[in-house]
């Protein structure tokens, strides 16, 4: 189904916008998609007098926008949130960067990192720089902004005086091929707190090595449900043939197996393939309960036709799926042409961070 859009003047965005006796309209959310740097500036100058709750309410509504579509981009108008006072207005737009490859970014991410006042910025900048590990394993940004990046994330993930960050920086440094990275994992997975076990499985489905793959699959029958979903997750980056007959045993299991950790299973079989894969999302399709789960499978399917051509960020498969369903988390927790790098360093000069 197409997006609803609307035409009016931006101004008229505006106006909704500080407007809190009426409802902001859904259809205009799509205006802050790749929006015009006039608009932008508009935009700026309003924002101090939009109540702190409307913000955030439309900083939501934009990440739900975000993950349910593939053709809007809420870059420009996220670093704007990143200067908000509201800690939850930037945790989220930083959850609205988490897949930009602008490497623009890099400075702003580095200073949330290394200055926020607030855990939760500091921890979602810190997952927000795994993007920018991969592309400099990929050779898409300079090895010396790769090498800025490992110099701050590293040190966080054994001196950090918060788990939360010192979590996050080792699963956004699972991409890294640094030499730590094998004994950092290991050594998190050993952890008897399962949130680390958990950030131990995101880093190892991350580092493209097979050699964690036993590991993987024995958290597949974990007592902890995040930590089970994040070794099918592993299990499908990894594309572990091992895990097939674990998974179709989950699938099997029917009404007994979570929704969430139902589809991250039926994701996790299409990235891995091969025959007895496919013949059970083809059977799963023709034995599907609800429209829901139909459309997922048919994506699922799709997805082992066409292989994935992505970077190696997390499944977009999977952007629906709420881990907060599975067990309850700490409230301080974050809920994943030539660029012209200066043009937002100057920026961050006026900003408080």
């Amino acid at each position: 189904m197409p997006l609803k859009t609307n035409t009016a003047p931006f101004q008229a965005v505006l106006d909704a916008l500080v407007d809190t006796t009426s409802p902001f309209p859904g259809s205009f959310l799509t205006r802050f998609s790749d929006i015009q740097a006039s608009d932008l500036n508009l935009l700026k100058s309003i924002w101090p007098t939009v109540k702190p709750k409307r913000r955030l309410s439309l900083v939501e509504d934009l990440i739900n926008l975000n993950e349910h579509s593939t053709i809007v981009c809420f870059d420009d108008v996220a670093v704007l949130f990143l200067d908000d006072e509201d800690t939850r207005v930037r945790t989220t737009g930083l959850r609205l960067l988490r897949n930009s490859e602008d490497f623009r970014l890099i400075p702003r991410l580095l200073r949330l990192l290394e200055k926020d006042k607030q855990v939760v910025v500091q921890a979602a900048a810190a997952g927000a720089l795994g993007t920018f590990v991969l592309l400099g394993e990929l050779d898409k940004i300079t090895p010396e902004k790769l090498h800025q990046i490992e110099h701050a994330l590293l040190p966080r993930i054994t001196a950090a005086n918060d788990d939360l960050i010192r979590r996050s920086a080792l699963e956004a440094m699972g991409y890294s091929s640094h030499k730590e990275m094998d004994r950092l994992i290991s050594d998190a997975f050993e952890e008897s707190d399962p949130d680390w076990v958990a950030s131990a499985l995101v880093a190892m489905g991350r580092s493209s090595s097979e050699d964690w793959g036993m590991r993987i699959l024995r958290s597949l029958i974990h007592p902890d449900s995040v930590v089970v979903m994040e070794a099918i997750r592993a299990a499908g980056m990894l594309n572990l043939a091992n895990a097939v007959e674990p998974l179709l045993e989950m699938l099997d299991s029917g009404d007994q197996m979570d929704k969430e950790l139902r589809y991250a299973a039926i994701w996790a079989l299409s990235e891995i393939g091969g025959e007895k894969a496919s013949a059970a999302l083809e059977a799963l399709l023709e034995n599907a309960e609800t429209d829901e789960e139909a459309d997922f499978v048919e994506n699922a399917i799709e997805n082992i036709d066409i292989g994935s051509e992505s970077l190696g960020l997390d499944s977009l498969g999977l952007d629906e799926i709420d881990l907060d369903n599975l067990r309850n988390r700490d409230s301080d927790e974050y809920t994943d042409d030539d660029l012209n790098e200066e043009s937002w360093d100057d920026k961050e000069s006026e900003s408080d961070l």
